[in-house]
């Protein structure tokens, strides 16, 4: 694919890609919007954003580069890993199931009798009852404000999280070659696309083979949804959005072995994870029948009593449920107490390369000759990830959090959680996140007992923005680490710069989140509650913004000891596993399995697959085979699985103009 020193010199297409950028995050909000009245699993599944909640895999890159297969000839590589970075912040700037925060802090005015809204940014009450009626032209005088401010603080994380990236981008790409699944499925289109004949891309055919399977598992579920005669072939109306088979009440199995819940279904799961390491795969299903084993020990001591004849996602939701419930509290040590030893674990392990990178962003040490290759100086990472910290926590204090709420927010929903989350995802291509219970526990430092606390608007912002900051990724504050890492890495892939693919992915950030936000508020001022069915309730009864749900949640004793247990146990197996080859057991594969988001999207059983099948084809053929066969099909059933989904976009978006 040519030179890196020929790559560095090439010049960014910004005309192109800047029009580009406007139509696609637009369009992106399109999809989402005007798939609202067809349900959740359209919203969720079939939009320009992230089709699979578990993975992130994103519909743009993928999309974007076979669009232009027609031109291949005429692009290099660079235009296109350009092409792909555009794709991914469009996508992830949309993310999985759209939490809307404009909508999401405007509908609830309606519904606020205490007056916790009534702040400036906030549209008068008029605008706001208007625009659920339909039918008017946008006041952008009245959306203005919290158009502007919600972009603040998703362009300040964006920056903090992405010139973090950029600091360990040297120790994650170029030193570990962390792999990436996502980036490598993407590398597969690349590598299509600039393939002449069956002797320059070897898998060409198979990759073809891929995307064929990829439409037969997506169309007969999207024409299910679509047309009611079309009969549902592979039973997706009893699967949920993520992919994942909840057991149903009293159900033989669930009944017997009172931990299982749920069941992955979902074949993109499979797929990605065939491309983890076999350690990871293998630690996720062997902590997840330990954890099986731990909890049918529990109820033969008296706890989950009622879990048997449950369904599998209320035996993971309920107050006393496996999920969140006595005697484990699972979200507690795998999220709580593990996201944030495998950061610091990261930083302690690689304590030499941080100190190297301070020094040279203080002029302590000559500059080396690696750092010419990268985006930029690491003087001027520093001092983004310190001015955006600032601006985060300013944006985050103009909507009511203090200054200490804040800055614990900062620190913990963003910067320890997104950073062990893109380690996750950079070795298992597992990227879903989740909040329940375990991430407003450092809210505990604040509020010791929710049941004395003054409801006010402090309280209840601190505790959505340290839930939701750390939910799936685009609800919260994980864009900048996924889009960038993966942007990056695609760049080291194809030999492209990354000066220049940073300058790319930051401009487009800088368009997308403005455009999505903005036509977001139009579509629902256009359409009314046609489009918009959610928010209608009062913004303190919203998740974990509830003062009633906190003081049902565990006390500060309970956050402190199962945090710091989980804490230990993922340091250890850190050390341990970084310490002595042999040592089969690692800190990843232990979180995914005990965290809620592993539990609910059933990602044990995807990773069981993926460990078979990649165990008998290295048995069989070793490294060659795996990668002459599982590469190929793996990234050509991503593509064909996006395109079909693009299918059912486009005719879900008709189905809104022609309802049934």
């Amino acid at each position: 694919m040519g030179t890196t020193e020929e790559r560095k010199m090439e010049k960014v297409p910004w005309i192109p890609l800047v029009l580009l950028t406007v139509i696609i995050s637009f369009l992106a909000m399109a999809s989402f919007r005007l798939m609202t009245p067809q349900g959740s699993w359209w919203m969720c599944k079939y939009n320009f954003g992230i089709i699979s909640r578990v993975t992130c895999v994103a519909v743009y890159p993928y999309l974007l580069l076979m669009l232009v297969y027609p031109l291949r000839k005429r692009l290099n590589p660079s235009t296109l890993t350009y092409l792909y970075t555009a794709g991914i912040m469009a996508s992830f700037t949309l993310g999985f199931g759209y939490e809307d925060w404009v909508l999401q802090f405007a509908r609830p005015r309606i519904y606020d009798n205490i007056g916790l809204l009534n702040v400036w940014w906030e549209p008068p009450l008029g605008s706001i009852e208007a625009m659920l009626s339909g039918g008017i032209a946008t006041d952008w005088v009245a959306w203005g404000p919290i158009v502007s401010i919600i972009s603040l603080l998703y362009l300040s994380f964006f920056f903090f999280t992405s010139s973090t990236v950029l600091i360990f981008r040297r120790s994650w790409l170029d030193i570990e070659k962390i792999p990436f699944p996502l980036a490598l499925t993407g590398f597969e289109t690349m590598k299509l696309m600039q393939s002449g004949d069956e002797k320059s891309y070897g898998g060409k055919r198979l990759f073809f083979v891929g995307v064929l399977l990829g439409f037969i598992y997506v169309v007969p579920v999207f024409m299910a949804k679509t047309f009611p005669w079309f009969p549902d072939i592979y039973s997706s109306n009893l699967i949920c959005p993520t992919g994942a088979w909840h057991l149903p009440e009293n159900h033989p199995l669930g009944s017997v072995i009172v931990g299982l819940a749920s069941v992955s279904v979902d074949p993109m799961a499979v797929a990605i994870f065939l491309l983890a390491p076999l350690s990871v795969s293998f630690n996720v299903w062997f902590w997840t029948l330990v954890m099986l084993i731990l909890e049918q020990i529990a109820f033969y001591m008296g706890y989950y009593t009622g879990a048997p004849g449950m369904s599998g996602g209320a035996k993971l939701c309920c107050t006393a449920g496996l999920g969140t419930g006595p005697p484990f509290y699972w979200p507690i040590p795998s999220m709580l107490g593990g996201f944030l030893a495998l950061t610091v674990m990261y930083i302690f392990l690689h304590r030499g390369y941080v100190l190297e990178t301070l020094r040279l962003a203080i002029g302590r040490v000559s500059k080396p000759e690696y750092e010419e290759s990268e985006a930029m100086s690491y003087r001027s990472m520093y001092i983004i990830l310190i001015l955006s910290a600032i601006a985060g926590i300013f944006s985050l204090m103009i909507l009511g959090v203090n200054a200490l709420a804040a800055s614990i927010i900062l620190l913990t929903s963003c910067f320890a959680t997104w950073f062990a989350m893109t380690l996750i995802l950079g070795m298992a291509g597992f990227g879903a996140s989740d909040t329940r219970m375990w991430a407003v526990g450092y809210m505990r430092l604040v509020w010791p007992d929710p049941s004395t606390a003054t409801l006010n608007l402090d309280y209840v912002m601190s505790h959505l923005w340290a839930a939701q900051g750390a939910n799936v990724v685009t609800y919260g504050f994980g864009n900048g680490f996924y889009a960038t890492a993966l942007s990056l890495k695609m760049a080291s892939l194809t030999g492209t710069s990354n000066r220049n693919t940073y300058l790319v992915s930051a401009v487009c950030m800088l368009i997308s989140v403005p455009i999505v936000l903005a036509s977001s508020v139009w579509f629902v001022n256009t359409y009314g509650t046609k489009v918009l069915s959610y928010f209608t309730c009062s913004i303190q009864d919203q998740c974990e913004a509830n003062p009633v749900a906190q003081t049902s949640r565990p006390s500060v004793s309970i956050y402190a000891s199962y945090g710091a247990a989980g804490f230990f146990l993922t340091a250890l197996l850190s050390f341990l596993h970084a310490r002595f080859v042999w040592f089969p057991f690692e800190p990843i594969g232990f979180i995914i399995a005990l965290s809620f988001s592993g539990q609910w999207s059933g990602a044990w059983s995807a990773f069981l697959v993926a460990w078979v099948v990649k165990t008998i084809l290295l048995r069989a053929g070793g490294s060659a085979l795996y990668e002459k066969y599982a590469l190929p099909i793996v990234g050509g059933f991503i593509t064909g699985t996006v395109l079909a989904s693009t299918v059912a976009i486009v005719m879900g978006m008709v189905r809104f103009y022609i309802p049934f």
